[in-house]
């Protein structure tokens, strides 16, 4: 099964190095409108199609309703949502581990 996880996301500072350097990182939207297991497929391609979807339609939103934009230095005062088809039904934080600049 496939199921389609909804996140809030954002992106978190890593480090100084060449100039500094971000990542994103999400966490579960964890409400009553949004249950992964309704929103399971056998599919992939159905999963991935239905996701894109989505996240277009969150496009569209934070157009509408935000003041700034994901990649903006006061993105923090915005709300910012992700939607990722994953093979497990409990969706998980991302990243696990806190990257590190190579």
């Amino acid at each position: 099964m496939f199921y389609i996880h909804k996140y809030t996301t954002r992106l978190e500072y890593g480090g100084p190095e060449e100039g500094g350097w971000w990542y994103d990182s999400g966490v579960p939207v964890e409400r009553d409108d949004w249950e992964p297991r309704q929103h399971a497929y056998d599919n992939e391609e159905t999963a991935y199609s239905i996701c894109r979807g989505l996240n277009e339609l969150e496009r569209e939103r934070r157009e509408r309703e935000e003041d700034f934009d994901y990649h903006s230095v006061l993105a923090y005062r915005s709300t910012h949502y992700a939607y990722l088809v994953e093979d497990a039904p409990t969706p998980v934080p991302f990243p696990l581990h806190r990257p590190r600049y190579e």
